[in-house]
């Protein structure tokens, strides 16, 4: 899932100034062999990284995905990883963004179904392969990453509940 960056929310500060938090989501960005996503699996239920996870997954828990398989199917990656208001284009790349690209087109050699959400011509620039890639699906509605059934075309739906039965 090709995201633009993590969103600011009100609740972030006292958020992740609870305890372990910070730990957490530390281990699970080192954890070489990848992670789920700690945001569906741990039990915070304040958390406002739940919150958003829940709001964009709820298509696929309607049709009895658990986010407990989500959290181990669903990989996002950020353009930019670094929490902002607003997205906006760098006049640079930055040294973690070659790594993502480099996640990318590891996905794409292995033929995963790559949804891509948001700056979708900004991602096609930085992974041109992408504008070619036969197993992109994208929503109707860019500016809402939510996967759900009225967000997506019934084609593009089902290859992403595909996709998570593989």
């Amino acid at each position: 899932m090709l995201l633009a960056n993590p969103g600011v929310s009100d609740a972030d500060p006292a958020a992740y100034a609870r305890p372990g938090v910070t730990e957490r989501t530390l281990q699970h960005i080192a954890n070489a062999g990848g992670a789920p996503n700690h945001f569906l699996t741990h039990p915070d239920k304040d958390h406002p990284g739940l919150w958003w996870w829940s709001r964009t997954l709820n298509g696929l828990t309607k049709q009895g995905h658990s986010h407990d398989e989500l959290a181990r199917q669903i990989l996002a990656v950020q353009f930019h990883g670094y929490h902002s208001q607003s997205w906006r284009p760098i006049p640079y790349t930055l040294t973690s963004q070659s790594f993502v690209f480099y996640v990318v087109r590891r996905a794409m050699s292995r033929d995963a179904v790559i949804v891509l959400e948001r700056i979708a011509a900004t991602w096609k620039i930085a992974v041109p392969e992408l504008s070619s890639y036969p197993n992109v699906v994208t929503p109707k509605q860019h500016r809402s990453v939510q996967i759900s059934r009225g967000n997506y075309s019934p084609e593009n739906f089902e290859r992403i509940e595909q996709a998570l039965k593989s």
